[in-house]
């Protein structure tokens, strides 16, 4: 019963929503959010075609991200018909409001829990992973009817422009061949940390999930791994001279990518990097030596030299996240 009478209220609220013509009077309005990625991230998700495929989960609060806006705004979900639409209707009031978001949207309402400031959703990060299946997790947090500055949200606001974050990092690896006579052919990459607490993080073996915070994109929980890698890459390494320092140039070059949870590491040196191609396994230690950073949203192409003899670091890039990857998707 109580199923039927959420809906019941539901189409209420949507019904004193719909009267555009007296808002001013009626002080109410139905919520309307269309998605973008932050430009100084991924400007490519800014083609329509692309973030058109997105579903992402919504919820909205009060402006201090203490309660939700009404019982059943805790785990929406936001997706693309003719129009962005989310899953139930939202009427805003006089009552200020705060939208978190994060994506891919999760089915269980139990893979989110807490409200607004305190909500986290779970996340899935294998230590092992197949290439085109990896997961770019997203979030947002926002107060604003515009991603930066405009006003509150709120009856006189309710058209929201939602912009949403990366919450990992993205290591990348750009390949040239110089005076190889293999194929070339790149089928699994590996990342490893030889500290004696690993900087690299995977799924949880506890009962505490890893979990993305949706105020900050800050990912808790989780385990140390020791090495984390993906399979299945299906990439020929072409390229036959240097590619140089051009970002935009190297952003469509990638052979092959890994997002991996934001690490710091106490010594770049413990960081290697292990290539099979041609089935031969080539073994990369990191250069340079102190303290290693992979921060959220950023892109960090390593530039790799491919010999008959050796794999070699020629260059590492960190970049806004906007590349092309030669396979069959897209990296946001």
């Amino acid at each position: 019963m109580s199923r039927y009478i959420l809906m019941a209220f539901v189409l209420i609220i949507a019904a004193g929503c719909v009267k555009d013509n007296f808002i001013s009077y009626d002080r109410s309005a139905l919520l309307s959010l269309t998605p973008t990625v932050n430009k100084n991230e991924a400007t490519i998700s800014h083609d329509e075609s692309f973030i058109n495929n997105f579903k992402i989960g919504i919820q909205v609060t009060n402006s201090e991200g203490t309660e939700l806006y009404y019982s059943y705004t805790k785990n929406l979900s936001l997706s693309y018909g003719d129009k962005w639409n989310l899953s139930k209707p939202v009427c805003l009031t006089e009552i200020y409001a705060k939208i978190y978001a994060y994506y891919p949207f999760a089915e269980s309402d139990e893979s989110i829990s807490g409200t607004g400031e305190s909500a986290v959703v779970n996340l899935d990060i294998p230590k092992d992973q197949v290439m085109a299946l990896q997961t770019d997790y997203m979030y947002a947090s926002q107060s604003t009817f515009l991603p930066t500055g405009g006003g509150p949200i709120y009856y006189a606001n309710p058209h929201v422009t939602l912009e949403l974050n990366h919450a990992l990092s993205l290591i990348s690896f750009v390949i040239y061949k110089e005076d190889y006579i293999g194929a070339g052919e790149l089928s699994n990459i590996e990342i490893s940390d030889e500290s004696t607490i690993s900087g690299l993080t995977v799924n949880s073996a506890g009962t505490e999930k890893i979990s993305m915070r949706l105020s900050d994109g800050k990912i808790i929980n989780g385990n140390s791994s020791s090495e984390i890698s993906v399979n299945s890459v299906e990439n020929s390494i072409t390229e036959t001279v240097d590619p140089g320092l051009n970002e935009e140039q190297l952003k469509t070059m990638v052979n092959g990518y890994m997002y991996v949870v934001p690490s710091v590491f106490e010594e770049r040196s413990n960081v290697q990097f292990e290539l099979k191609i041609d089935n031969k396994i080539y073994t990369i230690t990191h250069t340079g030596e102190g303290e290693l950073t992979w921060a959220k949203g950023f892109q960090y192409i390593y530039k790799l030299r491919l010999t008959n003899t050796a794999l070699t670091i020629m260059g590492i890039i960190i970049t806004d996240w906007d590349v092309n990857y030669s396979g069959e998707i897209i990296i946001l």
